[in-house]
């Protein structure tokens, strides 16, 4: 009898183990989620977002840094690449298989991890411009 495990149920459970030392060591409130597709971590200055799309079966990783007035955010792999981490096919996003997800979300938070020191208030602006960071001003 085999048993297939779902990945869309399988998601927030592993991003949650592979994040936590976001809680841990970074002082980040989370895990939270709008629904069993994205699971959030957020700071004063910093969130992350981690995203499941069933339908393309891949996860993401996003990066949201509030500088002032505008919130910078950036995809992963560019930051990788932007932070000269390496390349952004390092960065898997492929979740066809429960395998595939949990590869691809511990990479990711590996590089969150790696990411981390570079976001600095003196890095991060050209850091995210590097990764063609979206910029939205508050009202």
């Amino acid at each position: 009898m085999v048993i297939k495990v779902s990945t869309a149920r399988s998601f927030e459970p592993e991003v949650t183990r592979a994040f936590r030392f976001l809680v841990a060591e970074h002082a980040l409130t989370g895990p939270s989620s709008t629904g069993p597709t994205q699971v959030f971590y957020t700071g004063p200055e910093v969130a992350y977002t981690i995203t499941f799309d069933p339908a393309g079966h891949t996860v993401t990783t996003s990066v949201a840094r509030d500088v002032g007035a505008v919130r910078l955010t950036a995809d992963l792999p560019a930051l990788v690449v932007s932070a000269a981490l390496g390349h952004p096919a390092m960065v898997p996003c492929t979740a066809r298989t429960l395998l595939e997800m949990r590869a691809a979300i511990l990479t990711q938070a590996h590089y969150v991890r790696r990411l981390q020191p570079y976001l600095t208030p003196l890095n991060v602006v050209p850091l995210m411009r590097a990764a063609h960071a979206q910029e939205l001003r508050s009202a």
